[in-house]
């Protein structure tokens, strides 16, 4: 039985990596396909060779960074050195979650100082060369050191919490931390604009303008609430351009990038919204709080199987169960499940973004709205020609040339 389950937890890594590997080889391949037709608009010539080395550097960066984390990990499983950790942990404390917090402490920890090194050169090195970076040194180490806090304080509470909770909850353990993690993420769903967000941008209100008045205009129009519209100050990081809706009920909160009110027009800005509108009229949000509540609910049930269980700890030479290597043990396992899961997620997601898309092609406009994505494409340095094999694992929304296929399609059923 031992003997399997290292099997089993080497084949897995072998698989997720593996099949991130080839996935990302086919769609780095599918760089130098055709563009189609209704595309060619968006880059010029310069542009687009511009947009293949910028693809090209982020796929050897990534290539490197997830092989180096590949051979970490190996390295700590067969080396046993997570063993080491678990003795210098017991050394210190008897205390389990404290044990626990050591162990993935320090396997976290060598992880994020190479996260921090590639971050680094991407966002000075690649980013800078391609004109997206718009941030400082001084701001770069701000945020990774608010970041790492905000990893300590909600990673390291939540790890703590778990093995505190089944260590005292007995049979309970899996509906308590159940029902915890559902309030929590509907708090951070909730709370996240304004109280997450200021921590690293600027939030104002947009100013009284002709903008303004027509969000409010379109959005009285078809029977949308906005409590809020507020801009935000995402230039000081990046000229890349976004738009996004927060909160629910009486709290919705219209978020605007700062880049976006710069490049795109009124009513392109305006076609943007409405295809997040249309989300909320589909009931998306609704849906993705069921799936929430659905994938909370296996992710429990599998911490609950890697903790009642020390055979996958003994099956690494581990004398007793160390409940910081099993939850380890359990994030290798996830990224294998997670993988599968995600294909017929994002194909619903792909679904949800054409359903948004009609909504906001046939309540606002369909010219506007094309006229939008191909401004976030050029904008954002989107791929034109991703691999459908990749789109079909990663993709949760569907591909510039199909979603404009689609929305076109809507005037021709029209008429």
């Amino acid at each position: 039985m031992e003997t399997f389950i290292v099997l089993v937890i080497f084949s897995f890594l072998i698989v997720n990596f593996g099949v991130n590997l080839f996935l990302s080889i086919l769609n780095y391949k599918n760089r130098n396909a055709k563009i189609p037709e209704e595309l060619v608009d968006i880059y010029d010539m310069e542009k687009y060779v511009d947009w293949k080395n910028y693809y090209m550097e982020n796929f050897f960066l990534q290539l490197i960074s997830s092989s180096i984390n590949f051979i970490i990990i190996l390295m700590f499983l067969s080396l046993s050195i997570f063993n080491k950790l678990y003795t210098f942990a017991t050394d210190i404390t008897m205390n389990v979650p404290h044990q626990s917090l050591i162990v993935i402490g320090f396997y976290f920890l060598i992880n994020y100082v190479i996260d921090l090194i590639f971050s680094y050169y991407s966002v000075f090195t690649i980013e800078n060369k391609y004109g997206f970076n718009k941030m400082t040194k001084k701001t770069f180490i701000i945020d990774k050191i608010k970041s790492l806090i905000l990893t300590i304080i909600f990673g390291g509470g939540a790890v703590y919490g778990i093995v505190q909770l089944y260590l005292s909850s007995g049979n309970l353990f899996f509906f308590i931390a159940w029902g915890s993690s559902i309030l929590i993420m509907l708090f951070i769903n909730i709370s996240y604009t304004k109280l997450f967000v200021p921590l690293f941008n600027k939030l104002r209100p947009l100013d009284d303008s002709p903008l303004k008045d027509k969000i409010y205009a379109f959005a009285e129009k078809v029977g949308y609430e906005i409590s809020k519209i507020s801009v935000i100050d995402a230039s000081k990081r990046s000229t890349k351009l976004n738009a996004y809706f927060s909160g629910f009920g009486k709290v919705k909160r219209i978020v605007l990038y700062d880049t976006l009110i710069e490049k795109m027009s009124e009513e392109e800005i305006i076609a943007v919204l409405a295809h997040e509108i249309g989300h909320n009229k589909h009931k998306h949000i609704i849906f993705n709080l069921i799936q929430m509540v659905l994938m909370l609910s296996i992710y429990m049930l599998g911490i609950m199987i890697f903790l009642d269980n020390e055979v996958f700890s003994l099956a690494f030479d581990f004398s007793e169960i160390s409940y910081g290597f099993n939850l380890i043990l359990y994030m290798i396992f996830l990224s294998v499940v997670t993988l599968i899961i995600n294909i017929p997620l994002s194909y619903i997601s792909r679904k949800f973004e054409y359903q948004a898309d009609a909504y906001a092609a046939q309540n606002y406009s369909d010219e506007m709205l094309i006229s939008a994505l191909k401004v976030l494409s050029r904008e954002n340095f989107s791929n034109l020609t991703p691999h459908p094999l990749y789109v079909k694992f990663y993709y949760s929304h569907p591909p510039l040339k199909e979603r404009i296929a689609n929305i076109k399609s809507l005037k021709k059923d029209k008429s």
